[in-house]
């Protein structure tokens, strides 16, 4: 039985190597059951729907703990509210992929018979990931020991299990053999993939550039030549059907009165231990990060927790400490002496300057740190004139650093100093500096901590979605900005989107969507879960597919109709200097004569990159890729104007890499290909599903 637990154990992994798309697919199918197929469902116990198919609220909450559980093993602690959240809409988003999936494969009537599957197993070549664990130290199988756990009845819920993993993934491969038929590679696409990787090319080029050449006073546009233009190019101004969403977002944030209840928790433990109880134990029982005694030197604590522990005596427990985690209670249960020094140091920080005024600069830190010196507060004055925003607010602070830790004439000062000496100024690339030395330590501390963190309770959660409700009402009858305003609400709103996608500030959300593309205009949600909180919609956009009216691109066409009748004005010029060439003319040199264009050289570069001057131009790179050396190329249009390119050198193709390399292009060609297709099915299948989302009936 341990063999046969091991084998199906090793079929997630492999399965998943060899039906790389489908990952998602096949972990939740062994997870889960989608379309009810083993049980039937009752309404009440539905989270979602797909094109009609059930998504049960048991299945959904189990693989939800099973996620919640690794996260759990992986951080050590408990997902906080807003990593819940985002938990959830991550298995959302898998389980309603997974169904679409399975419904297509009903829909093509993908099926795997018991004869395939007996085939497959008792045939003369089992799957590898099988037959591997029947291999012997020199990779020889044992096909009388495989026959052998076949036929063992101690075996048979294994082998069940076995043949249904193995029927997934027969119908997944047969519809990949479905998306993926018509999917060739050509000996061209190979070459050009050869080329982008290896032919490195460098050129001399001119660039006459229109709006250089021509002042738009020398370019009348009428409204008819807008139009024609506009007319004639239509299918630049398509457009998906998109929305905009308004909305006010109620956040679960902790209130006051919840940090309230953590910091009394934390002085009850703290009265507890110092009334002699043991402080594992009580970690073991309240703390929400797994306690553990550890070793820790300067840096391996964050700076709040670091100050603390390092300034506490051995045997103390200091805290609360507050943090961006929640609060802390720490235990120094030991301390020893370690190889490596630490300072710590705090700074005032003047940024650099050029000209005349550098010198003021420096002038300014020495007058500091005259103030210093005859005895003003450093923190003081480092909040008054420290132009390092990251700290000024607290004095200056740096915390410890050992060293490495700072950049070089920085920290050759810092380590240089006493505790308690401020020197400088100190130039760095950052500015100048006055540094102030407060710590020199090598200890290195034993600790152990208790950690809660401050989350919404149960109350404040309740709080928040009575609060969308009560605006929800109220906003349909008072209308939304209205009712908004009179509750000093802050109301948001995203930028265009379209189906299918994210919502510009709230990530992917089925129900939000769902919202925005099936309601009218003006339409006023109820409250819906999203990360961080629960909002309340309104759709103050709509826009339908089709092309965008020529109003909304008048200007974007204007300027195109002056770009091309300047470009019409120049190519006399163009054409003249290119007739003054020949391939062995000195195009640079030649260009000396020209005023406003531009003449350089690229320097080197590949088809996936920049040249140097150009910028991401196809028309360039194709020229480019067209040319030999010595070649000079015809006038062309580019991104920014016109073009005549000189190739200086580049690369040989070298057949015999190329031959070399053949098949391991074909393979990551054909592997981007299949990775692309595959998202734009689902894309497309999910922009056409009907999608129910009753989240929010279960979950707050």
């Amino acid at each position: 039985m341990p063999l046969m637990t091991q084998i199906r154990n090793n079929l997630t992994k492999a399965f998943a190597v060899f039906a790389v798309f489908f990952i998602v697919y096949i972990v939740l199918d062994w997870g889960m059951d989608i379309g009810d197929r083993r049980r039937g469902g009752g309404s009440g116990d539905v989270i979602g729907e797909v094109n009609g198919t059930k998504i049960s609220y048991r299945d959904f909450s189990e693989l939800l703990r099973s996620q919640a559980e690794a996260y759990r093993r992986q951080t050590g602690s408990d997902p906080d509210d807003q990593t819940e959240q985002q938990i959830r809409s991550q298995v959302w988003n898998s389980v309603t992929q997974q169904a679409l999936i399975e419904q297509e494969l009903e829909r093509l009537g993908i099926t795997v018979t018991d004869d395939e599957i007996r085939d497959l197993l008792l045939g003369s070549n089992p799957p590898e990931v099988i037959a591997n664990q029947f291999k012997d130290s020199l990779g020889v199988f044992n096909r009388a020991a495989y026959d052998r756990a076949v036929a063992d009845p101690q075996n048979k819920e294994a082998w069940i299990q076995v043949e249904r993993d193995m029927r997934r993934q027969r119908r997944i491969e047969k519809l990949q053999s479905i998306l993926f038929a018509s999917m060739r590679i050509t000996d061209g696409e190979l070459r050009q993939r050869f080329i982008d990787q290896n032919v490195t090319m460098e050129a001399d080029y001119v660039m006459f550039d229109p709006n250089r050449l021509v002042p738009d006073s020398m370019v009348a546009v009428t409204d008819s030549d807008v139009e024609r233009h506009f007319n004639s190019t239509q299918e630049e101004f398509k457009v998906r059907a998109a929305r905009k969403l308004k909305y006010v977002l109620f956040t679960l944030a902790p209130t006051i009165e919840d940090t309230t209840v953590v910091l009394d928790e934390m002085q009850r433990l703290t009265d507890q231990v110092k009334s002699g109880m043991d402080f594992m134990e009580l970690a073991k029982t309240y703390s929400e990060i797994t306690p553990e005694e550890k070793w820790v030197k300067h840096g391996e604590l964050t700076r709040q927790k670091e100050i603390e522990a390092f300034s506490a005596r051995k045997g103390s427990v200091v805290g609360p400490v507050v943090d961006f985690d929640g609060y802390h209670l720490i235990k120094i249960l030991d301390e020893r002496r370690g190889g490596a020094e630490f300072v710590r140091a705090s700074h005032i920080l003047l940024n650099a300057v050029s000209g005349p005024d550098s010198v003021a600069r420096i002038e300014k830190g020495r007058s500091l740190l005259q103030q210093i010196r005859s005895g003003a507060d450093f923190a003081s004055l480092a909040r008054e004139h420290s132009e390092d925003v990251s700290n000024k607010a607290q004095g200056g602070e740096l915390g410890w650093t050992g060293r490495g830790g700072w950049v070089a004439p920085f920290e050759r000062a810092a380590f240089g100093a006493r505790v308690g000496d401020v020197v400088g100024p100190i130039r760095t690339q950052f500015g100048w500096h006055l540094i102030k030395v407060t710590g020199r330590d090598n200890r290195e501390l034993k600790v152990a901590q208790i950690s809660m963190k401050v989350k919404a309770s149960p109350r404040s959660v309740d709080l928040a979605y009575q609060h969308a409700d009560d605006f929800a009402v109220l906003a349909a009858d008072e209308g939304f900005e209205k009712s908004a305003e009179l509750s000093a609400y802050e109301v948001r709103e995203t930028t265009e989107f379209t189906k299918g996608g994210f919502i510009p500030g709230l990530g992917l959300n089925e129900g939000a969507m769902n919202f925005a593309f099936s309601a009218n205009l003006n339409a006023i949600s109820s409250p819906m879960t999203v990360a961080g909180g629960v909002a309340v919609f309104k759709v103050s956009a709509i826009r339908e597919e089709g092309v965008r009216p020529l109003e909304d691109v008048k200007g974007i066409v204007r300027s195109q109709v002056v770009r091309k009748k300047k470009l019409e004005q120049i190519r006399d010029q163009v054409n003249a200097f290119h007739a003054t060439l020949t391939p062995a003319s000195d195009l640079l040199g030649a260009a000396q004569s020209l005023q406003n264009i531009n003449a350089q050289k690229t320097g080197p570069f590949k088809s996936g990159e920049t040249p140097l001057g150009v910028g991401r131009d196809y028309a360039f790179i194709g020229t480019a890729l067209a040319l030999n050396p010595g070649d000079l190329s015809k006038p062309f249009e580019g991104a920014r104007g016109y073009y005549i390119m000189k190739m200086t050198s580049k690369t040989p193709f070298d057949t015999l890499k190329f031959s070399n390399e053949r098949n391991t292009l074909r393979d990551q060609l054909l592997q981007e290909k299949q990775n692309r297709l595959f998202s734009e099915w689902l894309t497309a299948l999910r922009e056409k599903a009907e999608i129910e989302d009753y989240r929010d009936r279960f979950f707050r």
